[in-house]
């Protein structure tokens, strides 16, 4: 029972992580613009204003004001100061790194940061449920002095200053004094940010408030009166809001982006961020023998015509991929985009030269709660059905219902919604295909994945890009997975606001803090 409940925790995770793809980041260099109001529209309140607790994606937009990390992201891609100015490697072998914090920093309460605050906000983020905590549980730390956090892994890690980031909310640092009351950290803020949550001009899961944090330590970055997250349900009555200058900013989806073509007043931005598609987790044939035949699972991926199942998906925002990395994101290849083209007659060969030729039924289990996930997994049913494989599908209507069944081992596959994916490869492909990974569900092994793995672990800057290639390679030539579709994150906003955007390689819109207006 004990063993179940860790696994609905990390499924969690994994979930909400899934989301993460769909926001969230921080780091853009753009001047202030004046003392404006901004207006962001969400469809859930927060779970918690807790960053131990919080969700990413979207949900970042609750945290980020409040709470500055010790990294952030760049617009082009790399690591950028934060609480931290100065940061790296310590040695060789990725496990070892240290951070140096900026000198004068202080939380909002007027205390300062400090190294060892900074320690015990992480170790308090460990024993929290949001996402990315489980990569921080195996982390030692020490601080030499004041103003130095070094932090140690038992295994190496080629990016661990990307822990530091908004994506993984560790690095956002909770100050002593909100650390000796937990439970308010659910209502309230105790962070080192620019602005506060102010509970007076706010109304939970109605909108949230924040104003400028008087001790923050760089004024000028601070561009806005205030800032609030309205909580609207509705993605038409979003689109409304936004039209009417109500909101200035929201999160669309393909039928809500083309009713705003055309209106100047109104900025859309996409961009492909997770892929959509099947885990094949019974890999040693426990449930469906046929799945630890690799010709069976490569059969699987020749039969399905992504570019078709896209389009009548996704419409124009998705792009068809045959691999777990979508094209400008790390460990993306090019070698594995070009190994299964539609080819439903090579498909049937395959099946037939395992025995299969007949067919096979593969129980999967998915969540109903998606309607393009519905959408893009009956497609596959159908164009599987072709080449003489059943897909027998369970729908979940929650996240909850989806884990249970996934626990409970009777689905060969499944998928996970919206999607995953949006990491650097280090991170975006372990928790599904390693032997340790929580995806994992079978506890397959797969030597060469797992050699791989380790490979990209130990690697350089200067080779980390080809080792996560590498790594891609493997998984999409062993088959492990039946990837579609690349989906896109999609952001509407006001014209007037400038410096929104998705980093280079990233997946995470970059923190509303750093906006500004004309």
């Amino acid at each position: 029972m004990k063993r179940r409940t860790v696994l609905q925790t990390s499924l969690a995770v994994v979930a909400s992580l899934a989301l993460a793809a769909c926001g969230g980041g921080d780091g853009n260099d753009n001047a202030g613009a004046g003392p404006v109001d901004l207006t962001i529209a969400l469809s859930s309140a927060p779970n918690s204003l807790d960053p131990a607790q919080s969700a990413v994606g979207p949900f970042l937009s609750y945290v980020e004001p409040a709470y500055a990390t010790l990294l952030t992201r760049k617009a082009d891609g790399t690591l950028g100061a934060g609480l931290a100015e100065k940061w790296g490697y310590v040695g060789k072998g990725n496990t070892k790194f240290e951070l140096r914090l900026r000198k004068g920093v202080k939380f909002a309460d007027g205390t300062p940061v400090t190294a060892t605050a900074v320690v015990d906000s992480i170790k308090y983020f460990v024993k929290g449920s949001g996402p990315g905590g489980a990569w921080f549980r195996p982390l030692t730390f020490s601080t030499p002095d004041d103003s130095t956090v070094v932090i140690s892994s038992p295994t190496p890690n080629p990016d661990m200053g990307a822990l530091f980031t908004p994506a993984f909310l560790g690095g956002a640092i909770i100050s002593p004094e909100g650390l000796k009351n937990p439970k308010k950290l659910a209502s309230a803020t105790f962070g080192a940010g620019p602005y506060v949550y102010s509970a007076q001009q706010s109304v939970s899961g109605d909108h949230y408030v924040y104003v400028p944090n008087k001790n923050f330590h760089d004024q000028d970055a601070i561009h806005f009166k205030k800032i609030t997250v309205r909580v609207m349900p509705n993605v038409n009555s979003q689109v409304q809001a936004l039209k009417s200058g109500q909101i200035d900013l929201m999160y669309g989806t393909p039928d809500v982006a083309p009713t705003v073509k055309g209106d100047k007043s109104i900025t859309t931005l996409k961009k492909p961020t997770t892929w959509a598609g099947l885990f094949l987790l019974d890999r040693a044939g426990t449930v469906v023998k046929g799945l630890a035949d690799v010709r069976v699972r490569q059969a699987l991926n020749f039969a399905v015509d992504r570019s078709a199942i896209t389009k009548a998906v996704y419409g124009d925002y998705g792009t068809p991929v045959s691999q777990p990395a979508m094209p400008g994101y790390d460990g993306y290849s090019s070698a594995a985009a070009d190994m299964y083209p539609y080819d439903p007659a090579k498909a049937k060969k395959l099946l037939k030269e395992a025995g299969y030729g007949k067919g096979l039924t593969i129980p999967v289990n998915y969540g109903s709660f998606d309607p393009s996930t519905t959408k893009m997994v009956q497609a596959v049913q159908d164009q599987l059905a072709k080449v003489g494989v059943t897909l027998k599908l369970r729908a979940a209507t929650n996240f909850g219902g989806w884990i249970n069944d996934l626990l409970s081992k009777k689905y060969a596959a499944t998928v996970l919604s919206p999607g995953q994916g949006g990491d650097a490869n280090f991170y975006a492909q372990q928790p599904g295909f390693t032997k340790t990974g929580i995806m994992n569900i079978f506890g397959v092994a797969d030597p060469d994945v797992d050699a791989a793995y380790a490979r990209l672990a130990k690697s350089n800057p200067q080779s980390s890009g080809e080792a996560a290639k590498d790594l891609t390679d493997v998984i999409t030539q062993n088959a492990l997975a039946l990837p579609v579709s690349g989906t896109d994150t999609i952001i509407m906003f006001n014209s007037k606001l400038r410096g929104v955007q998705f980093p280079e390689g990233g997946a995470q819109l970059n923190s509303n803090t750093v906006w500004t207006t004309r």
